[in-house]
């Protein structure tokens, strides 16, 4: 009987032991998988979900860029024409755009700044440059909103020139300049005033002029010259030649007078018409 017992004992925690040491065994590595599953999913979730608003957000960015680029436009043509037809100065003001901006933009042009625009002052040219920022849905560390800068650049609408009256086109007094290939309708042009500037030889390189050429040398006043880094030259803003002295010709600009029939050979100033 204890023999029995004893074999009874030992077989029931033997079988005990095998019965819980397997199961765990097995439900261990079921359960690893599952949790490994967890972690990677929690991980990548966030991720992708970024990602995904992210690529949404560029094209709700490049969206208010067109929007604002067509409303610039806009109020760019309506002033141009505006300005023609009645020679308004309001339209030399940036309220007069502001105030287009908003109505056009629903109010959301409030935020736009329009300081660096150049309205109506060379060649009734109309430079409208419009600073803003759009902001973000979340903070992307420090950054909560991103800059743009747009710019639309038109003239002012002069009328249009009917051929018909062959005497009055030729009495039309315009403007040359002594060395000048071309005529000019405004005694003003830029063409014709130039805005000069003295700098070193050795700056040279750095600048461009208002097309966003280079500076060579003059054929009158620089030929056969040498220049150290130091020597000092002049430069305009509209011209593609430096000068070695402020009495070249090719800086001076001697204006006259003239009817449009004596003009000669000379073709139309690309910036007055």
């Amino acid at each position: 009987m204890e023999s029995n017992k004893k074999n009874t004992v030992k077989h029931y925690w033997s079988g005990h032991f095998y019965a819980n040491r397997i199961p765990f065994s097995v439900l261990s590595r079921g359960g690893m998988k599952k949790a490994s599953m967890t972690v990677e999913g929690s991980l990548v979730l966030p991720v992708f979900l970024f990602a995904m608003i992210l690529i949404g957000y560029i094209g709700v960015l490049i969206r208010c860029q067109d929007e604002m680029q067509w409303n610039l436009t806009r109020v760019a043509r309506e002033a141009s024409a505006e300005y023609g037809a009645s020679g308004n100065k309001a339209c030399k003001s940036t309220l007069y755009y502001k105030t287009k901006l908003m109505a056009y933009m629903e109010g959301s042009g409030s935020s736009v700044s329009l300081l660096r625009s150049r309205l109506l002052k060379e060649n009734d040219e109309i430079d409208l440059i419009a600073d803003y920022r759009v902001k973000l849905p979340f903070q992307l560390f420090t950054i909560q909103s991103c800059p743009f800068r747009q710019r639309v650049h038109t003239r002012g609408f002069v009328g249009v020139e009917t051929r018909d009256n062959t005497e009055n086109i030729d009495n039309t007094i315009v403007y040359v300049a002594a060395t000048g290939k071309v005529y000019h309708r405004k005694q003003d042009c830029t063409y014709l005033k130039l805005s000069i500037s003295q700098i070193q030889y050795g700056d040279l390189e750095a600048f461009r002029n208002q097309g966003g050429g280079k500076y060579k040398s003059c054929e009158k006043c620089c030929k056969s010259k040498s220049f150290t880094r130091s020597s000092t030259v002049w430069i305009t803003n509209y011209g593609d030649r430096f000068h070695s002295s402020t009495s070249c010709s090719g800086i001076r600009r001697s204006v006259k007078a003239l009817k449009r029939s004596e003009v000669g050979n000379r073709t139309p100033c690309s910036k007055c018409g």
